[in-house]
């Protein structure tokens, strides 16, 4: 997965949350707030040559990556702030759902042409947007199984 605007679903023990719909009600992922994609944290050991000097370096291991994914909830099935409302709560309760699933059991995120195996590690929340005080965004953060 080349880019954050490719996640197109995350399908986890609970149901499938999906990301970037073309219609309908949808969780938009915002690249700019996302971070993570493609990059695991760097495992190095080196350790001081005793009584030399330089250093031994032992094989270095990529861990999974942190991922925190985040958005803005976009509600397009409202005609009415109180209809509005309704639909951004459903989409926020369903999320929170269907991320505790994760806790102890692994999810699929997918993209255009990848699959990432991944727990999630830090439950969503849903900041107001600067664009009013009915808009909401979400976060929420996952841990890939293995390096992708």
């Amino acid at each position: 997965m080349a880019s954050w605007s490719e996640i197109t679903t995350l399908t986890t023990p609970g149901g499938v949350l999906t990301f970037n719909a073309g219609s309908g009600d949808t969780y938009y992922v915002d690249p700019l707030r996302s971070t993570g994609l493609g990059m695991g944290e760097i495992r190095a050991q080196v350790d001081r040559k005793g009584q030399a000097s330089g250093s031994i370096y032992h094989e270095f291991f990529e861990a999974g990556a942190i991922l925190v994914i985040a958005g803005n909830l976009l509600i397009r099935s409202a005609a009415t702030e109180a209809g509005y409302v309704t639909a951004r709560d459903a989409l926020e309760l369903d999320m929170k759902v269907k991320l505790r699933t994760m806790f102890a059991a692994s999810g699929t995120l997918a993209g255009t042409g990848v699959s990432i195996v991944c727990k999630c590690n830090l439950g969503a929340d849903f900041p107001s947007l600067p664009q009013g005080p009915i808009a909401k965004g979400f976060i929420f953060g996952l841990v890939s199984e293995s390096v992708f």
